[in-house]
């Protein structure tokens, strides 16, 4: 349902291509004529363009939620022998893409994670931690309809399991264990990575829509699989000059529960280490800002800050809820 909702937004885009593109010529020297920060592979680049790009994001995570409601972290000592109820995620991610043709871009995605998880039990409770290289994601993005004032793309690539699956660390009075699943920097299979982006743009703004999806190929070398999740994207920018937009949208994201079972977990002790009814969903609300410095001696940086609050969670399991998150980012096209 959710793929069908964004493909029918794609599809509109186009649609409205020949109304739109009578008064508005297409042009990127414009804060808004990029998508926001948390949102990567939006278009294709001109042949020979070479675009960096650098993203830092924090995300926390407060309180336990089951379905739709948080719950009292005491109750889930009803079913496990501790419960998480605190988290901290960081992330620091660079782009590299690169225009290999006029409809056609390369592009290189990777990742380093660094995740902080408080846990308890009725005497006691500890942080840990797990960092290192997330999997690095490899994929090619081809123009399907370049308008005057709508351009649509096709993406596909894979997800290289090079990030750890075997990140370990204490777990309250045990020392040095396997951490829980969502602790892991890696996910161990190679994934496929498939996507649409349409984007829309016009004299005060431009409006986006983003459909990607991760399928898991196969189980790692710890007899599991991460569930396949998709990712829908929407933003809009207002152009309040050259220099600055507004940015805003919704973002929404589905996983499916994890398959199998890794030999070093108990089950019974977290439920970050239980695998059965580990899928979900959540909705989330950016609003950021884009900046754009068209001359100058940092002519073609783009500066952008972004913050995001959820507005639906919905956990099969016990989980630490998502509570806000922010992240700053840089790119430049040379």
């Amino acid at each position: 349902m959710l793929a069908r909702r964004f493909l029918i937004a794609c599809a509109a885009l186009v649609a409205a291509a020949p109304a739109a593109a009578q008064d508005h010529t297409w042009t990127q020297d414009r804060a808004d004529a990029v998508a926001p920060t948390g949102i990567v592979g939006d278009r294709v680049l001109e042949a020979g363009e070479l675009e960096l790009r650098y993203i830092f994001s924090n995300v926390n995570f407060e309180g336990v939620q089951l379905g739709s409601e948080l719950v009292a972290p005491a109750s889930v000592l009803d079913f496990y022998d501790t419960t998480p109820f605190q988290r901290r995620d960081r992330e620091h991610r660079a782009v590299l893409a690169y225009g290999a043709s006029e409809s056609f871009t390369l592009l290189f995605d990777a990742r380093f994670v660094d995740r902080n998880r408080d846990v308890a039990d009725e005497d006691f409770f500890i942080t840990t931690n797990a960092s290192g290289i997330a999997d690095v994601t490899v994929e090619g993005l081809a123009s399907v309809f370049d308008g005057e004032t709508v351009k649509v793309a096709l993406s596909g690539g894979v997800e290289i399991p090079v990030g750890s699956t075997d990140a370990r660390g204490d777990l309250l009075v045990l020392q040095d264990q396997v951490l829980p699943y969502e602790m892991q920097p890696g996910s161990g299979s190679l994934s496929v990575v498939p996507g649409v982006v349409a984007q829309m743009q016009n004299e005060f703004g431009s409006v986006g829509a983003q459909l990607k999806a991760r399928l898991r190929m196969n189980d790692n070398d710890r007899n599991y699989r991460l569930g396949d999740v998709v990712e829908a994207n929407s933003w809009v920018g207002y152009r309040l000059n050259n220099f600055f937009a507004l940015t805003s949208g919704v973002r929404a994201t589905s996983w499916g529960s994890i398959e199998g079972l890794a030999d070093d977990v108990d089950v019974g002790r977290d439920p970050g280490e239980d695998p059965v009814f580990t899928g979900g969903k959540r909705v989330d609300i950016p609003l950021g800002l884009n900046v754009y410095l068209p001359e100058g001696s940092l002519a073609g940086h783009r500066f952008s800050v972004e913050f995001v609050w959820p507005v639906h969670q919905d956990y099969d399991n016990f989980r630490v809820a998502n509570d806000w998150g922010f992240s700053v980012g840089w790119q430049k096209v040379f």
